[in-house]
């Protein structure tokens, strides 16, 4: 991976986005303790949207100051089965989250000077957010009723109807969010991003196969993102609107929808000459996948309930990304397993002399599709070489590396001499380390043996959305760091790479080991 400035990384994780202590003016906030009703903290401009200001709100509870706004603008008072759910929800503890968290949505709870109010409800372990926006138009509510698109919920099998159902998704979600770009934009092992799919209006740059730096995403940010379903910001140029609280609460708006917005990713969304965003997160068996990005260049804001849609959308295609993940793994594991179990009898039956014809060399390197495998025996030091492999010497050093540094039973890296300098020497023909252990106690001594796999140097070319080396810039008057300024595409060639080692070949690593583990002990309690 490109080299970033460290230093603004760590400015970046210690930002505590959760504290920013404002919100966004496009809705008003309420906040207290769970288990207790009464409001501890409020946006400083409630009285615009309920018409009570923000000191006379704190104290009070929940549901005197909600029937007040109604009666005071002419409307009925909160309806009581809505009241109830709200109340049950601020009076318990949520469940642990393994993903998003869980959220309550109250369609037309309240109104005030902006007219009827939509209402979202988060909860902590120690809190409550009850965060109040405009009420979906009535014109636009048979729009977010519409179902899921059935084609959403076919699920690819193959790379070309994988591509097709990415590409799927994001023309939906410019067309239910109006925005001018959409961006399927996937996680790498390294932490970088790539947008993998694109729906964009005419004329704009195409941010198609970019890829952007670990770094323009914080992973402070990246837990804020796996907590919540979606994330808006109508307005860059907003001003934030400062919330006031009674003496010894402090507001925690890890799960507020409003929460303003860190001024290092306004200046980067400036960068981007992008004025709203809308951001809607992937998560996989509770780890963030990716996320769907929404550009425009003028303010647009997206209802509640109309977010909510698009991040069913979303919910969707995790279930299709799960699905296709899945039956690509079975299907690939399903072919292996019978490949490791004969490997596995025919090493035993190799060794023992039954069986001289077997091509040791080919099976060991169809395993796990590589160039070069190596059996060694720690005790004697003895090495058996198979197809391309580095020279003894170094397989010895490289050998002695990995038993002090990497005693784990399977390791592996796709850029070997980033993490063991000396093997910059071969990394032509070993740039890809797939090393497995297989260790036992005979007659109370430690017998090991080692099957290392090589692949070859495979330079990447990599479009970047910008040169991720200059990542951060520093302000030498503010003495300050920034984003990086420029998104044009900038290619970078890697060197002392290998083709990754996929999830399913490191299973097959697992695999063979656990079988190889196995005949082992067998043999032991022979004797």
């Amino acid at each position: 991976m490109t080299d970033l400035d460290p230093g603004f990384i760590e400015e970046c994780e210690r930002e505590a986005l959760h504290r920013i202590g404002a919100i966004q003016p496009y809705g008003a906030l309420l906040g207290g303790r769970i288990g207790d009703p009464s409001i501890r903290c409020a946006s400083t401009h409630l009285e615009a949207w309920l018409g009570v200001p923000a000191e006379r709100a704190l104290g009070q509870s929940l549901r005197g100051l909600l029937q007040q706004a109604g009666v005071a603008y002419g409307e009925p008072a909160v309806r009581p089965e809505q009241m109830a759910t709200l109340e049950q929800a601020l009076a318990s503890t949520p469940q642990s989250r393994n993903g998003h968290a869980e959220k309550l949505v109250l369609a037309d709870l309240s109104t005030g000077p902006h007219g009827p109010l939509d209402a979202i409800v988060s909860r902590t372990a120690e809190s409550w957010l009850l965060e109040l926006e405009r009420a979906l138009p009535s014109e636009q509510q048979q729009h977010a009723l519409r179902p899921v698109p059935h084609a959403l919920y076919r699920m690819p099998h193959t790379a070309r109807e994988w591509d097709a159902h990415c590409r799927l998704l994001a023309e939906e979600m410019q067309r239910l969010s109006g925005f001018g770009r959409v961006m399927v934009y996937r996680f790498l092992p390294d932490g970088c991003g790539e947008v993998i799919a694109e729906a964009a209006e005419p004329g704009l740059a195409p941010y198609l196969g970019l890829r952007y730096p670990a770094s323009d995403i914080p992973q402070i940010a990246r837990d804020l993102y796996l907590a919540n379903r979606h994330r808006q910001i109508p307005d860059v140029d907003a001003e934030p609107v400062p919330i006031v609280a009674l003496a010894g609460f402090e507001s925690d708006l890890t799960l507020s929808d409003l929460r303003a917005v860190s001024p290092v990713h306004i200046e980067y969304l400036h960068n981007m000459e992008v004025t709203a965003s809308l951001s809607f997160s992937v998560v996989l068996s509770g780890a963030l996948w990716g996320l769907i990005a929404c550009h425009h260049h003028e303010p647009r804001a997206v209802p509640l309930q109309m977010r909510e849609r698009c991040a069913d959308l979303v919910q969707v295609f995790a279930l299709g990304v799960s699905g296709y993940q899945t039956n690509r793994r079975l299907a690939a594991v399903g072919d292996s397993d019978r490949d490791i179990a004969r490997l596995a009898a025919d090493i035993a039956a190799f060794e023992t002399g039954a069986d001289r014809d077997f091509h040791v060399a080919d099976a060991l390197l169809k395993l796990v599709q590589a160039d070069g495998a190596v059996l060694a025996d720690t005790k004697g030091g003895e090495l058996a070489t198979y197809g391309r492999t580095p020279a003894p010497a170094q397989l010895q050093a490289l050998l002695a590396w990995l038993a002090r540094e990497h005693p784990e039973p399977v390791f592996a890296t796709d850029a070997l001499p980033a993490v063991y300098p000396p093997a910059a020497a071969y990394q032509r023909e070993a740039s890809g380390l797939l090393a497995v252990r297989v260790g036992a106690y005979r007659d109370e001594e430690r017998l090991e043996r080692r099957f290392l796999w090589f692949r070859p140097e495979q330079p990447q070319t990599v479009y970047w959305a910008g040169d991720p080396r200059k990542s951060t810039l520093f302000n030498s008057q503010s003495t300050t760091r920034s984003p990086r300024s420029s998104f044009a595409a900038w290619l970078e060639t890697k060197t002392g790479h290998a083709e990754p080692w996929s999830d399913t070949v490191l299973l097959s690593a697992k695999k063979f080991r656990s079988l190889l583990l196995r005949q082992v002990n067998a043999d032991l309690l022979r004797e």
